[in-house]
């Protein structure tokens, strides 16, 4: 369980390596501030997606990436340099300084829009369907790992999805690889965790089942 909070960011070592891995490849991040403090074993989201820590060297720390994270991902897509946020797993004695993220990407959005006013950016965001139905006013997103607030939306019929407006403070674009999209650049998505639940416990008639 991750919070959205992103702890750093770290560089891509290389493009996957397909020789090596469980069935996909091996991916290894470095410029890592805390990776001589991470085991084997330990989940960190690298852009939101959860990854399982197989070895850790120096400044750098290396995961298999599956077939299925490939599918999903744009992990293949990643290039040598390229910045990514990490976030090691909550503890439960953290403060929950985002919202509910489970680091399952559930789909990939694209940055449509990219505007400047006074010191904020506005990004466009869409989302394509069925995930846009998880979308409520000021409610909460995972977008490349970063918890963030839906600004406004509007669905979108003709291109079966919505059209997310994100304010993005210079704080978040410093401390986050944010600042380095660009309109077109496709991003990691993670749509509200209570939201799935309540969609999938409601019956024929959309009404939710009471327990017992």
């Amino acid at each position: 369980m991750f919070s959205g909070i992103i702890e750093a960011t770290g560089r891509v070592l290389a493009p996957i390596d397909p020789s090596a891995g469980a069935g996909g490849g091996r991916l290894g991040i470095g410029s890592v501030p805390f990776a001589g403090e991470l085991m084997a074993g330990e989940s960190v989201a690298i852009d939101g997606a959860c990854m399982t820590v197989v070895e850790s060297r120096g400044d750098a720390f290396f995961v298999d990436v599956s077939r299925e994270t490939l599918r999903v991902t744009r992990m293949g897509a990643f290039k040598a340099g390229d910045r990514v946020n990490l976030e090691r797993a909550m503890k439960l004695s953290d403060r929950l300084g985002g919202h509910l993220v489970l680091g399952h990407v559930d789909c990939l959005g694209r940055i449509d829009s990219r505007e400047i006013s006074g010191n904020t950016v506005f990004f466009g965001l869409f989302v394509p369907a069925p995930h846009h139905r998880y979308l409520i006013p000021k409610g909460s997103i995972t977008v490349d790992g970063i918890s963030l607030t839906v600004n406004q939306f509007r669905d979108l019929p003709d291109q079966q999805g919505s059209l997310v407006t994100l304010a993005i403070i210079p704080h978040t674009l410093a401390v986050t690889s944010l600042g380095d999209r660009q309109v077109g650049d496709r991003v990691h998505l993670e749509l509200d965790m209570v939201g799935k639940y309540v969609d999938r416990f409601r019956d024929v008639d959309g009404e939710v089942p009471s327990g017992g």
